[in-house]
C-alpha cells in the first residue's frame, strides 16, 4: 500500500523536523562549501531561533568541518546566539557618548525592571537584554533599540516609565 504525499512541496528530513530539512536545502544550495559557513549559520539561526549544540553538531557533520571550528565561528560573531533569545532584542548602546550619559545604569535599571541580566531573556520569552559598542545614534544618547525601533534620551530615571509604557506595544 503506498502512502499519499501529504505535502509534496515541503522538504523532508528523517527527524520529521522541517527546520533540519530547510537547513539541508541551504547547505545544498551552498554546496556544503566551508566558505559559506556564516550564511549557513545565519539560516540555521533564523529557522531555530538560536544555534543549539545539536544544530551546530549537525552543521559540522554535514559540512565535514570540526565542531570546534563551527563553534568558534558561532561564538566569535556577536550576531549568533547559542542560547534562546527573546522575540525582541533590547540593545543598549555603550559607546562613548551613551556611556558618559549613563548607559551602564540604563542597562542595570532595564535588567531590574525586566528581571534579567545582560544576555538573558525574560521568562515570557519576549525580550533579551544586550549591549552594543555603538548603535550610531549618538545625538540621542543614551540610546537603545528594541528590534528595529530606536529610543533616545533614555536616562536611568526614565527606564521604569519606558518599561511600563513603551515596551507594552511589543507584548
Amino acid at each position: 500500500m503506498s502512502h499519499p504525499q501529504i505535502a509534496p512541496n515541503l522538504p523532508y528530513h528523517p527527524s520529521g523536523d522541517q527546520r533540519f530539512a530547510q537547513l539541508d536545502q541551504t547547505m545544498a544550495y551552498y554546496k556544503h562549501e566551508p566558505t559559506a559557513l556564516i550564511q549557513i549559520l545565519h539560516a540555521a539561526q533564523h529557522s531555530f531561533g538560536y544555534l543549539a549544540p545539536d544544530v551546530l553538531r549537525y552543521i559540522a557533520t554535514a559540512m565535514k568541518l570540526p565542531l570546534a571550528h563551527v563553534y568558534g565561528v558561532t561564538t566569535f560573531y556577536n550576531f549568533f546566539s547559542i542560547v534562546p533569545r527573546g522575540k525582541y532584542q533590547i540593545m543598549v548602546c555603550t559607546g562613548t557618548t551613551c556611556h558618559v550619559r549613563g548607559a551602564a545604569t540604563v542597562v542595570e535599571r532595564l535588567g531590574q525592571q525586566l528581571g534579567v541580566k545582560e544576555h538573558e531573556t525574560t521568562k515570557d520569552g519576549l525580550f533579551s537584554l544586550h549591549t552594543a559598542r555603538c548603535i550610531g545614534a549618538c545625538a540621542l544618547a543614551p540610546a537603545i533599540t528594541v528590534g528595529d525601533d530606536v529610543y533616545g534620551k533614555l536616562t536611568p530615571d526614565k527606564v521604569p516609565k519606558f518599561c511600563q509604557k513603551d515596551l507594552k506595544k511589543y507584548a
